[in-house]
């Protein structure tokens, strides 16, 4: 009877601390599949902007989401649509970008419940002379992200142009004769 109380009492130990295992697993798992959400938040946000998906674009955000660079400030999804309508037009429907594209790396994320804290770093990249990928534009995003039930969303995104400067982009974009983000 003792051996078997022994075994008993073993088997219920084991038993809480499978249950504990899992909690912590369920825990490290979710932590996981945050990361890899808001990553591909992240990276999706780049790919409709090189398809001139702006229905795409602005779906990464929340409702009253937020795009900054600088002291430009755009205001909730109508707001960043026109900014990109703005920017490059209403894209053809049969729209295909050959001439370049965004590359996000370096994602540090942070969760904390539903919120979370993101910074990645972009590489917007030209088809150059001959054809050549020829990088123009370089920077680092910082979101501030809610998890919704439709996912994780970005609430605000801070766009630091790094290399060129701000000012230096722009006179280049004036140059192909696009419209900037001035206001």
């Amino acid at each position: 009877m003792t051996i078997r109380y022994a075994i008993m009492a073993g088997a219920l130990g084991l038993a809480g601390c499978a249950q504990a295992d899992t909690a912590e697993l369920e825990a490290r798992l979710q932590a996981v599949e945050d990361q890899v959400e808001i990553q591909r938040v992240i990276t999706d946000y780049a790919a409709a902007l090189d398809a001139r998906d702006y229905d795409g674009y602005v779906g990464v955000f929340t409702e009253d989401g937020i795009w900054q660079n600088g002291d430009t400030i755009r205001n909730g999804r109508g707001e960043i649509r026109e900014m990109l309508s703005g920017l490059f037009g209403e894209p053809d429907p049969d729209f295909v970008n050959l001439s370049s594209f965004h590359q996000s790396t370096n994602f540090e994320i942070d969760v904390t419940g539903d919120t979370a804290h993101a910074k990645s770093r972009f590489i917007f990249v030209m088809r150059g002379d001959g054809g050549s990928p020829t990088p123009a534009l370089s920077g680092q995003y910082e979101d501030d992200l809610v998890r919704t039930e439709d996912g994780w969303k970005i609430a605000h995104r801070n766009d630091h142009t790094i290399m060129p400067t701000p000012e230096e982009w722009i006179a280049q974009v004036e140059s192909w004769g696009m419209n900037t983000l001035e206001d």
